[in-house]
């Protein structure tokens, strides 16, 4: 028997303090990279959107990834993206995150 895998994740994480850092004139950006940092970490990105104060992210993750370290490094380098290419040296991501389940 082959092994099939399905794992879809909606991923939600906040800026520091729900503060509405995220401008509308560079979030577009902003979704481009996290979704090409997702491709970049062996993830596979289905979509991403968000408002001023959190992003959403629809992802599909190999078996062999840990949620928690690849949630970690997609935040990390999201803000070191922030601070450089934007030159918003105070954003910064809330800690914790939400991930849930989807089916395709």
């Amino acid at each position: 028997m082959s092994t099939y895998l399905s794992l879809n994740y909606h991923l939600v994480f906040s800026t520091k303090n729900r503060a509405p850092q995220i401008n509308a004139e560079w979030q577009d950006r902003l979704h481009e990279y996290l979704g090409g940092t997702v491709n970049g970490l062996g993830g596979t990105s289905q979509g991403v959107g968000g408002v001023a104060d959190h992003v959403h992210l629809l992802v599909a993750l190999k078996s062999t990834h840990c949620l928690a370290d690849f949630m970690r490094e997609l935040k990390k380098v999201a803000s070191i993206w922030v601070h450089q290419e934007i030159g918003k040296a105070d954003f910064g991501w809330q800690d914790g995150y939400g991930a849930f389940t989807v089916s395709p």
